[in-house]
């Protein structure tokens, strides 16, 4: 049995692989190859989201790269600043607030969903800024199911 390999690549140090990977020799030294890293890479943002533990500045990093948001799109999503989220990952070992893990765990589930309206509800807080009202809006049966119309003014 070989050693646990640490996936030090994910950026997170506490991740070790028992197996699904290969070491091998290359030109410019050691590699290792890691069948199928985005199931692995899936795999562990669901440990992180579902974990007892609160979420850490490397552990946000790692979401918001799973999620392909930069440090300002996760900042909108979650109704913060740039500058907090910088914070929270320069501190790789810190455990982000409460209110912001908690965010941060429902919007990853919800985008991981890839479903219609979870993607949709995910998305939302990035796509505007705006408050109040939405105006009306107009549904209507087809085969396919309910479907929006486009606003009546």
């Amino acid at each position: 049995m070989s050693k646990p390999y640490p996936h030090r690549a994910s950026g997170l140090d506490w991740v070790y692989l028992a197996n699904g990977f290969t070491r091998h020799k290359t030109p410019y030294g050691p590699g290792v190859s890691i069948a199928r890293a985005d199931a692995l890479h899936e795999a562990i943002a669901a440990q992180i989201v579902t974990a007892p533990w609160r979420v850490r500045g490397q552990e946000v990093r790692f979401l918001r790269a799973m999620m392909d948001l930069s440090q300002d799109g996760l900042a909108r999503a979650l109704g913060t600043t740039r500058a907090s989220v910088a914070r929270w990952e320069a501190a790789r070992d810190q455990p982000i607030p409460g209110t912001a893990d908690r965010a941060l765990r429902l919007l990853y589930a919800v985008k991981a969903a890839r479903r219609g309206v979870a993607r949709r509800v995910a998305e939302a807080p990035s796509a505007t800024d705006r408050t109040g009202g939405h105006g009306r809006v107009v549904f209507r049966a087809t085969a396919q199911g309910w479907q929006t119309e486009a606003a009546a003014a």
